[in-house]
């Protein structure tokens, strides 16, 4: 019957939609590729229309596709929140899937820890921790593939709740057997040096490259490196220096394998904001989740 589908089908076309293949869907969804190609056959039997050209390499949306979208969000959204309401009704242990996004420092400590306090307390909760860089993680945010976010971030969406809860400090490291390690510099000791800054549509590559335009270090380059971990690494080898998050480079201070240097004054704490859809009712799992940052706190 025409208008009558299967939400399993238009989770299967959500999951093309964001993931851009029948393949990496069947993935993401933990089925097989032919039981994807299925699902959207069907579904488009039953909408009378073509909803995604298969003959390019990438799936891409056709007309009809694009329009189905935003509606096949929301048919999702008002299912989810069904099956919330009636799990508040029947006061049932809290259980389901807590879907979250994190940005790769906070997911280093900040993140794992109070997801771990989370599922501590709700041991039936099921956790999905999806990490890109920040402007991937707010574009997913903001177009409602992923319910909400923590992201050491600015994020000034009109569309979307920002919520700052807490901050994290910077560190400038240099390699363990750096000359400086360990010392208050001034910029000047550090000519030609090598500063190693994280990729586009990263928010710590923007903190990295004010504070290389503040110091003013004489013949100073620059290198990209896509990777925290990959820039922490390097460091430890000499290849150069780096501004991160206090919490991302811990592990490797502590082993000595990086140091620190201390500038006058020292960089900038950065902000940590929770960022959800404005217009998009919480789930019982996501207000408990909430309930927990606050609890918690970050410093």
């Amino acid at each position: 019957m025409a208008g009558v589908f299967s939400l399993n089908r238009v989770r299967a076309f959500l999951a093309i939609v964001d993931h851009g293949s029948l393949s990496a869907a069947a993935r993401a969804l933990g089925v097989s590729q032919s039981t994807v190609s299925s699902h959207l056959q069907r579904l488009e039997g039953e909408v009378g229309a073509v909803l995604v050209d298969r003959s390019a390499r990438t799936s891409q949306l056709t007309e009809a596709g694009e329009t189905f979208r935003g509606y096949a969000r929301r048919l999702l959204d008002l299912a989810d929140e069904a099956i919330d309401q009636v799990a508040r009704v029947r006061l049932a242990p809290v259980a389901g899937t807590l879907c979250v996004g994190g940005t790769t420092t906070v997911t280093e400590r900040l993140l794992p820890a109070l997801l771990a306090s989370f599922v501590d307390r709700y041991p039936g909760v099921d956790v999905d921790l999806q990490v890109d860089n920040s402007a991937a993680v707010i574009q997913r945010v903001s177009e409602g593939s992923l319910p909400l976010a923590v992201v050491a971030a600015e994020c000034t969406r009109p569309h979307l709740s920002v919520t700052r809860i807490g901050c994290e400090p910077q560190v400038v490291i240099v390699a363990g057997n750096h000359p400086l390690a360990g010392q208050q510099v001034e910029p000047r000791l550090l000519r030609g040096s090598r500063f190693l800054v994280r990729e586009e549509g990263s928010t710590t590559r923007g903190y990295q490259l004010e504070l290389v335009r503040h110091w003013r270090v004489p013949d100073a380059q620059q290198s990209t490196v896509a990777s925290t971990v990959a820039i922490i690494g390097a460091v430890a080898q000499g290849m150069g220096i780096s501004c991160l998050p206090r919490a991302a480079a811990e592990d490797a201070l502590a082993l000595g394998r990086v140091a620190e240097i201390r500038f006058d004054p020292p960089p900038p704490e950065r902000p940590i904001h929770l960022i959800r859809l404005a217009d998009r009712p919480l789930t019982l799992l996501e207000e408990l989740f909430i309930e927990r940052l606050k609890e918690e706190g970050t410093p």
